[in-house]
């Protein structure tokens, strides 16, 4: 019994020389300390409730408690940000309690626009022009390319290209190429504004073969650049006997058009310049093949019939060789009261019939080549 007793003794008295910390790690909590940085200031607080920093900056909490810790600045102050055991950020600091762990909140004060302001100031880069705004107002850049916000504001700037296009954000909280960005204002801060004019390239690299004295008509397009429209010109070489290039047609854009006179192929550089000065060039051919033959493609065998004593018309239409085309009967009959017209509104047979019956003729087309194609078909009208 004695040898029991000075066991038990022995052990009361070790429990009661052992270190401090024993009694928080065996009985299962620690120790959560905040310390405040910066030259501005604030409180944190906890929850649980335990922090109030202000004047309560550390506390214990049990082992594996989720602490959430909130930073409120001061008038004039603005929080900056967390550091330590993983924080980072101006939001709200959560930390679950596995040792002893120390939390450092930094509050700003104003860097320089006094009464707890911040300068906000835009850089503009790049071969490109631009506008920069906020929201709320204040920076107009343009002219006006700072201004002063109160402490902790969350500003949007909106970027609009005027020359070129606007391709990203850098600096503060800024970044990608969204023409919009949102900040909150915790220091000086300097964001820059990218705007570049894309490179100017002429897009057409073969042009489409053509026939001589048939009508031809290409584009020659563009892209990139700034400024419009786009002006195009030929360099070197030459177009087609027959064809012409347009300055510019549309925006980004130029045509040849025109009757080609003759066979062969012809080379020739395109340069394109856009509002800014910036040019590209492009070597180009077309090719022209020999005249299309001459075919009549209305009417058919049989044209429209009519009715005595109304007016009758049937409209004359070809393909290939050369316009102009002239149209006659070389054999046969017309119905009578008919006869051919050639008009700025299309080649027809038209008039007022007389005579009943079904009248064959031999409808011919000539084309205004040099030389000239033609063309027949035997052709019948009844006439009612």
């Amino acid at each position: 019994m004695r040898r029991a007793a000075y066991l038990l003794s022995g052990m009361l008295i070790l429990l009661l020389a052992a270190p401090s910390s024993w009694a928080f790690d065996r009985g299962g909590s620690f120790t959560l300390q905040v310390n405040k940085a910066g030259t501005g200031t604030g409180t944190v607080t906890s929850n649980p409730s335990g922090i109030n920093c202000g004047s309560t900056c550390s506390a214990r909490f049990s082992s594996g408690a989720t602490v959430t810790l909130m930073a409120t600045p001061a008038a004039g102050s603005v929080f900056a940000g967390w550091s330590g055991s993983g924080c980072t950020g101006t939001g709200n600091c959560t930390v679950t309690l596995t040792a002893n762990t120390t939390v450092t909140a930094t509050f700003n004060t104003s860097g320089g626009g006094g009464g707890g302001t911040f300068t906000l100031a835009i850089l503009k880069n790049g071969d490109g022009k631009g506008t920069v705004s906020s929201d709320p107002a204040g920076i107009d850049c343009g002219s006006t390319c700072s201004a002063s916000f109160p402490a902790g504001t969350s500003v949007t700037l909106f970027a609009g290209a005027t020359t070129g296009e606007f391709t990203g954000w850098s600096g503060g909280a800024c970044s990608g190429s969204s023409q919009s960005c949102t900040l909150t204002l915790n220091a000086n801060t300097t964001v820059t504004a990218t705007f570049t004019i894309p490179t100017l390239t002429i897009t057409t690299t073969t042009m489409p073969d053509g026939n001589v004295g048939a009508n031809y008509s290409a584009f020659i397009t563009s892209s990139g650049g700034s400024g419009s429209p786009h002006k195009f010109r030929i360099i070197s070489g030459q177009l087609p006997s027959g064809l012409t290039m347009a300055e510019s047609f549309g925006v980004q854009s130029t045509i040849v058009s025109g009757n080609p006179t003759r066979t062969g192929t012809s080379a020739f550089t395109v340069e394109v310049r856009d509002g800014t000065g910036h040019t590209d060039t492009q070597d180009l051919s077309i090719t022209i093949n020999g005249p299309t033959p001459l075919v009549i493609t209305m009417p058919g065998p049989t044209a429209v019939s009519g009715t005595v004593g109304a007016a009758y018309s049937q409209n004359l239409f070809a393909s290939g060789g050369k316009t102009p085309y002239f149209w006659s009967s070389t054999g046969g009959q017309l119905p009578p009261g008919l006869r051919f017209v050639s008009a700025s509104n299309g080649n027809r047979i038209e008039g007022t019939p007389t005579t009943r019956g079904t009248f064959t003729f031999t409808l011919t087309v000539t084309d205004s080549g040099s030389p000239s194609q033609t063309t027949s078909q035997q052709t019948s009208i009844t006439i009612n």
